[in-house]
């Protein structure tokens, strides 16, 4: 018979009240509460709590405990993703917040990467991205200026990325490459998503070409949070 350990019985606890009980960012029992139903040391009881935070099922609040996560987001990455479109689908609400813009020189490993002159100019850019007004995604882009001239006076109060692509600069983008990977980056988790555990992040490296002239239009680091999104990629397309 398989034994039992004291900090199962707190997480198998918790574990049932999120699945019956307890509603997307409902307060669980605080950890005095949890010694005393369990008559157990507040390290047995925070080992309990840390096992499910791991797991991506709550996530702290200095000060104020801990919380239900919600459940993940089932996020879709094919050729012709776009953030908005899958959130909504979702019946979710998408939003975007810019962090940073700014002119750049291209070093040679990104101008490589877009196919362009070392040291030519490219606009550098940092949102966030939101679902129902919560952090989800993160992303750095770094955007081939020859083919959005003047895409930084428009990106300030854009909603949409790929749909700027489309209607103002009559391009066709397509995710030709992605790569996937996984960071315990804690600068972040802990700066940019202001999570306190060190939250694993899921790491995603895409670079979008033209479909019509096949030039690159952008390259982009995107990090999503491991505790909210689930990957899946979908290859039908190349499915001959």
């Amino acid at each position: 018979m398989k034994k039992t350990f004291d900090y199962e019985l707190v997480y198998n606890y918790i574990f049932k009240l999120i699945n019956t009980k307890l509603n997307d960012h409902d307060k669980i029992p605080s950890e005095n509460t949890l010694c005393e139903k369990f008559s157990l040391s507040r390290l047995t009881v925070r080992q309990g709590i840390n096992k499910l935070k791991n797991e991506g099922y709550l996530y702290s609040k200095r000060g104020s405990g801990n919380f239900v996560n919600p459940k993940k987001i089932i996020y879709t990455i094919s050729s012709h993703t776009t953030f908005t479109n899958e959130i909504l689908k979702l019946k979710k609400t998408p939003s975007i917040k810019l962090l940073e813009m700014k002119i750049i020189k291209a070093d040679e490993e990104i101008s490589k990467i877009l196919d362009i002159r070392e040291a030519e100019d490219i606009v550098y850019m940092k949102n966030m991205r939101f679902v129902d007004d919560t952090p989800f995604l993160y992303a750095e882009y770094y955007m081939n200026k020859s083919l959005l001239s003047g895409i930084e006076k428009i990106l300030p109060t854009a909603t949409s990325i790929s749909k700027i692509y489309k209607d103002i600069y009559n391009l066709k983008p397509k995710r030709d490459k992605s790569e996937i990977d996984i960071t315990s980056t804690n600068y972040i988790s802990k700066q940019i998503f202001n999570i306190q555990n060190d939250l694993p992040i899921i790491k995603i490296s895409t670079k979008t070409i033209d479909k019509n002239s096949n030039k690159t239009i952008d390259y982009c680091y995107s990090y999503f949070r491991s505790d909210m999104a689930k990957i899946i990629v979908d290859y039908k397309e190349n499915i001959a």
